[in-house]
């Protein structure tokens, strides 16, 4: 593990380069200070040295993460530099607005319905917390981890806890799960604006060509999206403004329309579930909580990168994306009961002005999120690139630029190309929340397994306390558990491709 030291410089100095103690090393590794009033930041995303396998071995649960050696930039996750030319990282509490648009999203409208499949409001209501209980400790290693590594990606993270391996293996599963959420987000963006046509100029608006739902994704998405591809995530909090408070104001419709709607109503179940029964809410939980990838580029991006700072910033953000959440699955179910649709949106009357206020809010909430899941790609894509090409360090730097260019371009089409061809999100949410619960359980508990046993082995104790024993149990049982959730998901996804429900299209 490596820590870092705040570094007070005056505007002339040149770039300082400080030895970093590591476990069982002297080797020093670069970091670069930017100037006045700013701490050490360990140079973004560097590219990772040739392992051997032995070496990659050792690294993976068993003793120190490899040497990363004398590295350079390979991207660049914040705008590290103001306009008078320092460091200007991010405050805590936009850290806060950046996770919460990072997780809030298209699982809300997935939330009543999952609530229904589970049981009833009750079994809904307690999965729901103890898994976002979970999720909220998974966040908090990764916390520590980052800010013990000076992480500034969570595929680096991986890398440097427990070994090139399973950092290729979290490359990959970064690169799926955000392709496939960012296809999804331009779907949402496509049913709100049928939903919009549908309701005020009737059901054959698609058989104009500039109503049509493929010349409306596409359009939107390069006016609005592209041009956001290319930033780094800091350049991207005004965005998660927005996409913060259009979620409220979803949220609020939800509760208003319970209270003055008069909607047809079936039956609402408090609790009548087989005890299996209550886990068909896991998949939707993990899809709507994943913020854990975006987190890490986040915390690279703040002013001050101690740890207690940033664990603070994941803690209020999950208490108010649980509050959105709660408020909206059990409101939702409320109203429609047993007659709730999987999209929850489609329930109400989009012809009333302020529902029709929600759906449009809802595609910009995903024109604001789709960059971040962009970012989040785009990085882990490169990683893919620069280890199967073996790129060299200085390569990568002078690269970056064009190769980030080229990656945003391609991923974008790809997924706008996808979106055209994919009738709804209701065949993949369930497959992305496979994919989710690895980051959410199975990675953190990894991360801090290997962190108990590195601490073990630099301590030379032969005997475990009790805290290091509940850590231990810990990181297995998020290990076990993310297993699970993963299968679980996974298998309803498949079952849901196999049965898929049938949606009558709006324009016919």
């Amino acid at each position: 593990m490596s820590q870092s030291t705040s570094i007070e410089d005056r505007p002339d100095s040149a770039a300082v380069h400080i030895v970093v103690a590591k476990v069982k090393a002297t080797k020093a590794s670069e970091i670069r200070v930017s100037a006045p009033h700013s701490r050490a930041v360990v140079s973004s995303h560097e590219s990772f040295p040739d392992l051997t396998e032995d070496e990659d071995d050792d690294a993976l649960l068993s003793d120190d993460p490899p040497d990363l050696g004398h590295q350079s930039d390979m991207f660049a996750s914040c705008q590290l530099t103001s306009s008078e030319g320092y460091y200007a990282g991010i405050s805590w509490q936009k850290a806060v607005f950046l996770i919460v648009n990072a997780a809030l999203g298209a699982g809300l409208l997935n939330f009543p319905m999952a609530f229904y499949e589970a049981g009833g409001i009750l079994s809904g209501n307690i999965v729901h917390i103890i898994f976002t209980t979970l999720a909220l400790g998974s966040l908090l290693v990764i916390a520590r981890c980052a800010s013990e590594h000076n992480c500034v990606t969570y595929q680096e993270l991986m890398l440097r806890t427990c070994g090139l391996r399973w950092s290729v293996v979290a490359s990959v599963c970064i690169s799926v799960y955000c392709f496939v959420t960012c296809v999804t987000f331009v779907i949402i963006i496509g049913d709100q604006f049928d939903r919009v046509f549908a309701s005020y100029i009737g059901p054959d608006f698609c058989h104009s060509w500039y109503l049509n739902r493929k010349f409306t994704m596409s359009v939107s998405s390069l006016l609005l999206i592209f041009p956001c591809c290319y930033k780094r995530i800091d350049g991207l909090r005004f965005m998660s403004y927005v996409g913060v408070v259009s979620i409220w104001y979803l949220m609020a419709v939800i509760i208003t329309e319970y209270y003055r709607g008069s909607y047809q109503r079936g039956p609402v179940v408090i609790y009548d579930a087989h005890w299996t029964q209550v886990f068909n809410v896991v998949p939707t939980i993990c899809f709507g909580y994943q913020c854990h990838v975006s987190s890490v580029p986040i915390y690279s991006c703040m002013r001050d990168h101690q740890a207690s700072i940033f664990m603070k910033a994941c803690v209020v953000a999950v208490i108010m994306v649980l509050i959105v959440y709660t408020f909206a699955a059990n409101y939702g179910y409320l109203t429609f009961g047993s007659l709730v649709d999987g999209d929850v949106l489609l329930s109400y009357d989009a012809t009333q002005p302020h529902i029709l206020t929600a759906i449009l809010l809802l595609a910009i909430k995903s024109w604001t999120t789709y960059p971040i899941l962009m970012f989040c790609v785009r990085e882990a894509m490169g990683d893919l690139y620069i280890q199967l090409m073996s790129v060299t360090p200085d390569q990568a730097k002078s690269s970056e630029p064009t190769r980030r260019k080229i990656f945003a371009l391609v991923l974008w089409a790809a997924s706008i190309l996808l979106a055209v061809f994919t009738p709804n999100i209701n065949i993949v949410v369930k497959l992305l929340g496979s994919v989710a619960a690895m980051f959410i359980f199975v990675f953190p508990g990894i991360c801090l397994l290997q962190l108990v046993l590195v601490s073990l082995e630099t301590c030379g104790s032969t005997s475990t306390t009790v805290s290091e024993k509940g850590l231990l149990f810990a990181a297995c049982a998020y290990i076990t558990l993310g297993m699970f959730a993963f299968g679980l998901a996974f298998s309803l996804g498949v079952l849901n491709i196999i049965n898929p429900e049938y949606t009558p299209p709006l324009c016919h």
